[in-house]
């Protein structure tokens, strides 16, 4: 009987151990499924920071592109302004001699009348 009694025990035994290591198996079988909600929560958080950074560096980048472009019409704006300043002041110094020498002209011309 010794025999018989030993080989249910050890047969008992790998039963128990066979059941054993099957309960200290994981539940969840994907990773995705094991994480808890703060590794959830940090993942959301860390996704949103990180759209929210390209938004702004894209935002940024517009702004640089647009300032540039502002930059460069004033720029351009100025330099017409100026010339054309440049030529109103030139033409108005026209003006002024030419309205000079009539002054002039007319002095001589009533002179002559009363001379005669």
């Amino acid at each position: 009987m010794s025999l018989l009694r030993t080989a249910l025990v050890s047969s008992n035994a790998r039963v128990v151990f066979a059941s054993s290591s099957t309960s200290l198996r994981s539940f969840h079988a994907s990773p995705l499924a094991a994480k808890s909600a703060t590794e959830k929560v940090k993942e959301v958080a860390d996704n949103v920071n990180k759209s929210v950074g390209r938004g702004l560096a894209s935002a940024i980048e517009k702004g640089e592109e647009v300032s540039e472009a502002t930059k460069e019409t004033v720029g351009a704006t100025t330099e017409k302004a100026k010339q054309s300043a440049d030529v109103a002041g030139q033409k108005a110094n026209q003006t002024a001699a030419g309205l000079k020498e009539g002054k002039e002209d007319f002095k001589k011309d009533v002179r002559k009348e009363v001379r005669k």
